[in-house]
């Protein structure tokens, strides 16, 4: 098995960390132990860090100083970034020198990769890294409360500005992951670490089928083509569907464009994304020899370009490539577009947050009863105690006599004249 672009990956925080280990521990194949891509792994909880095991093509930056996490302050989680920044960027040009392409893997929402990433755009335009690096970005959750809402989209305000000046963005949707796993039996560190290893197995896919399978047509989608894709501003959409061989009837093209086009629809990642704004886009086929030589017609190929041509109308580029692979019985369709905009479930964020807003305002003015309840209570004076000789007494009452000096006082009297 051979990989077509040596990727590197730089997670930030948390979420970002995760990922871009779940996608340094890739092997490169079922039977090789060797592992072709490397990650540098920052972080300013310690303990997160840590937890990840230890790979000979990874690399971890503890943010010292801010060993105990920034809170989800994206502000802290920005300069204890910049406070190593010299740290991080002499390590990236020793970790990262001989990498085709970096992905730098940002879980959004939180502090310290929310914070930081921006000022890693920066720092790898900088130091040599224009034109070969882009975005592997996670959304929020439905439901994860009004400040990582604000997190994630102030990032991505600033983001969606500079889009078409960085490579590609791959955005990977944590509520559509979410409810996909809902049928599956598994503890939610489970959950992510397979929702990880999703990510990492796609991206690795795509990597080995431009470089492994021998070519069966006359067109070959190789490698500089992948790159050109990886270095286009924009987001970038990939769908992948897998098809029983013995299912795909040639005289009947619903039995595989149907779940070509629900592939594509739904999406691996994410879902959502206006197909008319791509500029390219490239499909690649792989079947076993048999079923190669059975399907992979000009018809078949061309039912698929009509399918392009009609969701994407304008490209630069809609490559059919077909392969012959090792996987007996089944046909897989990997699709990709190129320089999109952002999926709407980024709107939907802006929308929640929005109602977050408008809950909190009401909120604020919303009447307490409670305190109007007890203002409205008539305090009592303290009944003094009946001083019978007193009364009896011919002589006036005296006046209550001076507290002397040394007799108790209540340290919280001041409290009965509060307004």
């Amino acid at each position: 098995m051979n990989i077509s672009l040596k990727y590197g990956f730089l997670g930030l925080g948390m979420g970002g960390t995760s990922i871009a280990h779940a996608c340094a521990g890739m092997r490169l194949s079922a039977k090789s132990e060797q592992r072709p891509y490397t990650a540098l792994l920052i972080n300013s909880n310690e303990m997160d860090l840590l937890k990840l095991p230890d790979y000979p093509n990874i690399k971890k930056v503890i943010l010292s100083g801010y060993e105990r996490g920034v809170g989800r302050d994206i502000q802290l989680g920005q300069e204890a970034f910049n406070v190593h920044k010299e740290t991080i960027a002499e390590t990236l040009q020793s970790f990262f020198n001989d990498r085709d392409y970096i992905f730098i893997c940002c879980g959004l929402g939180g502090g310290t990769g929310t914070g930081s990433v921006i000022e890693a755009i920066r720092l790898l335009h900088a130091k040599g890294f224009a034109g070969r690096f882009g975005l592997l970005l996670t959304l929020p959750r439905r439901n994860e409360g009004r400040r990582v809402l604000d997190n994630a989209l102030q990032r991505l305000q600033v983001i969606k500005r500079a889009m078409q000046g960085l490579g590609a963005i791959i955005v990977v949707d944590n509520e559509k992951l979410f409810q996909t796993g809902l049928s599956q039996s598994q503890s939610v560190e489970d959950f992510m670490k397979s929702c990880n290893r999703h990510v990492a197995r796609l991206l690795h896919d795509l990597n080995t089928v431009t470089a492994s399978y021998k070519p069966y047509g006359s067109y070959h989608f190789d490698s500089s083509e992948w790159l050109n894709m990886l270095r286009t501003g924009g987001c970038l959409h990939i769908a992948k569907c897998t098809l029983p061989a013995q299912t795909v009837d040639l005289a009947s093209p619903v039995t595989y464009m149907e779940a070509l086009k629900q592939s594509v629809l739904n999406g691996e990642l994410s879902a959502g994304y206006d197909l008319q704004d791509a500029t390219s886009s490239a499909v690649s086929i792989v079947a076993d020899g048999s079923t190669a030589k059975r399907l992979f017609t000009h018809t078949f190929v061309e039912q698929i370009q009509s399918f392009l041509h009609d969701s994407t109308p304008i490209l630069d580029e809609n490559p059919v490539a077909t392969y012959v692979g090792d996987q007996l019985g089944q046909v897989t369709i990997y699709t990709v577009f190129a320089g999109l905009n952002f999926p709407d479930r980024v709107m939907k964020l802006t929308e929640e947050l929005t109602e977050l807003e408008r809950k909190a305002e009401e909120r604020t003015q919303k009447t307490d009863a409670i305190a109007e309840a007890l203002a409205g209570v008539k305090v009592r004076s303290k009944k003094a105690a009946v001083d019978l000789e007193a009364l009896l007494s011919e002589n006036e009452p005296a006046s209550a006599p001076a507290q002397e000096e040394g007799e108790f006082k209540d340290p919280f009297d001041f409290l009965n004249n509060l307004k």
